[in-house]
């Protein structure tokens, strides 16, 4: 028996495998873990994105893929903050791109908050403040009727919710 997928099939599948990945991030305590397990999450998107043609959400996936990464590279200095006010306005400039009405401002929120947040917060307010950006993300997933994505995005929120918990627990968990 030989499996063949068309690259639609490919890509789907490929972007579940993101999610899988995703939520892995959500249950690491480690603050770096967490980072490189979402860092390849992401990546995962761009690579679904980007068999679908979906250039615009590709190369976010991959500047998020980036963002996510260096946040947990560069933890003091100059450069520290040009690299975070350079994702903001590489992520405010794609939203003017791609500007659809106000709903474009939850996803703008998202990932300008989460910038700041990996950016800024230690591992435990870090996670506090992607909460919001969740929210951010499930409200755009309903207004869309973007169901897996609604799924997908409130089981990391609940997986984000216990891990905060578990860290709140643990007087090291500040890392």
């Amino acid at each position: 028996m030989q499996l063949v997928l068309d690259s639609e099939s490919l890509a789907y599948l490929i972007g579940g495998v993101g999610i899988l990945v995703e939520w892995r991030a959500y249950c690491l305590p480690d603050g770096l873990a967490f980072r490189r397990w979402s860092a390849a999450g992401a990546l995962l998107w761009a690579g679904q994105y980007l068999l679908l043609d979906a250039w615009t959400a590709g190369l976010t996936m991959a500047s998020t893929a980036l963002r996510t990464t260096l946040s947990g590279r560069l933890e003091t200095g100059l450069y520290k903050h040009w690299v975070a006010a350079g994702f903001v306005a590489l992520f405010s400039g794609l939203t003017a791109f791609s500007w659809q009405g106000p709903v474009s401002l939850l996803p703008a929120f998202a990932v300008i908050n989460t910038t700041l947040a990996l950016f800024y917060l230690n591992n435990r307010r870090m996670r506090v403040a992607l909460l919001a950006s969740s929210l951010a993300w499930i409200s755009n997933d309903y207004i869309w009727q973007a169901w897996p994505a609604f799924v997908a995005e409130t089981v990391a929120m609940g997986i984000n919710l216990w891990t905060i918990r578990k860290l709140f627990a643990n007087p090291l968990g500040n890392s």
